[in-house]
């Protein structure tokens, strides 16, 4: 699962800068050989640089998701909005700098207490300090990847796997934000122009003695070549749908020919999808058919919708105390 929160991603002059200021924190004290200080010293501050670069990387690296934390649902979207191959590939750098950067401070401080002159010292600690700048340089496209990847993350729905599952779908502006609204206490953003939902919206509904979730998916057109946003709804639906409510506007105020809308659930069936076909807007067209009739204008027949959902799941996965409730 994606965590609640992902780690800020600083850049690679963001951990230089701290890890040099933190070397100021090692205090000077006396000590009557100077060359044993002057190791003493260099050491605490190759130390203190490699503890502050370890935990500024391994935060990042710690606090994003890994492929195999995530179900496919989530590896689906994220593939969507970023590169999968590029996503594996920056963790691994991070790991890698983290490895490298162990590695020349264990190296560093073994050659300074080998050291026998103040000129060793320093060469020893001069060079970490820069092969410890390059390392952590190198790492700048990645960090720059995980930030984009980061906000990528924050927009894939929290959804739970203990509950039953409901996606509302069609194509875009036939009503799906207006019935989730009806449906739970979500209140979406609605509006009369085709693709106003951007990203997955996420309701409760009670029904019955259960609790389902209800998923407000970006609108879908019939066709082959699918964008990101329509890539984002199939996602869901393949993945994580108990149910599919497939919605049809009979007015075509949406734009869309009804024949178009239709071929759409259909092309759903015939993926293998429980697909329960909806009629919206009944206040301004309602024609002779088999399919469920709403008004999300009115709420006429939202009721009726809700039984025929329960009944369908019921149907399917048998009766229980909570029919939304996962075994």
């Amino acid at each position: 699962m994606i965590p609640d929160r992902i780690p800020t991603v600083p850049d690679s002059k963001e951990i230089i800068e701290r890890s040099f200021k933190d070397i100021k924190k090692v205090q000077n004290f006396y000590m009557p050989d100077f060359i044993k200080k002057l190791k003493s010293v260099s050491i605490q501050k190759i130390q203190l640089m490699e503890a502050t670069a370890k935990k500024a990387i391994g935060r990042v690296y710690e606090g994003f998701p890994k492929f195999d934390d995530l179900d496919r649902f989530e590896r689906d979207v994220l593939f969507i909005m970023v590169n999968g191959k590029e996503y594996e590939s920056s963790l691994n750098n991070l790991r890698w700098a983290n490895g490298k950067i162990v590695e020349l401070a264990t190296n560093s401080i073994r050659g300074i207490k080998k050291a026998p002159s103040m000129l060793a010292i320093g060469k020893f600690r001069s060079s970490f300090y820069g092969r410890f700048s390059s390392v952590v340089e190198d790492l700048d496209e990645s960090l720059s990847f995980l930030r984009q990847a980061r906000e990528a993350l924050k927009k894939v729905p929290q959804v739970s796997r203990e509950m039953r599952i409901v996606i509302i779908a069609g194509f875009p502006n036939v009503g799906k934000s207006s019935l989730i609204s009806k449906l739970t206490n979500l209140s979406p953003e609605i509006a009369d122009y085709p693709f106003t939902t951007k990203k997955i919206n996420v309701g409760m509904m009670k029904m019955g003695t259960g609790i389902c979730e209800v998923l407000d998916v970006p609108g879908l057109l019939n066709r082959k070549n699918h964008n990101a946003i329509e890539r984002v709804a199939l996602a869901a639906i393949d993945n994580i749908g108990d149910i599919v409510v497939c919605m049809l506007d009979p007015s075509e105020e949406c734009g869309y020919r009804l024949e178009d809308q239709e071929k759409l659930c259909n092309s759903l069936k015939e993926l293998g999808k429980n697909v329960l076909v909806v009629e919206n807007k009944m206040d301004l067209e309602r024609r002779e058919s088999g399919n469920l009739k709403i008004s999300c204008t009115t709420g006429e027949g939202i009721d009726e919708l809700k039984k025929a959902m329960e009944a369908n799941i019921r149907e399917r996965q048998g009766k229980g105390d909570s029919v939304f409730q996962r075994a």
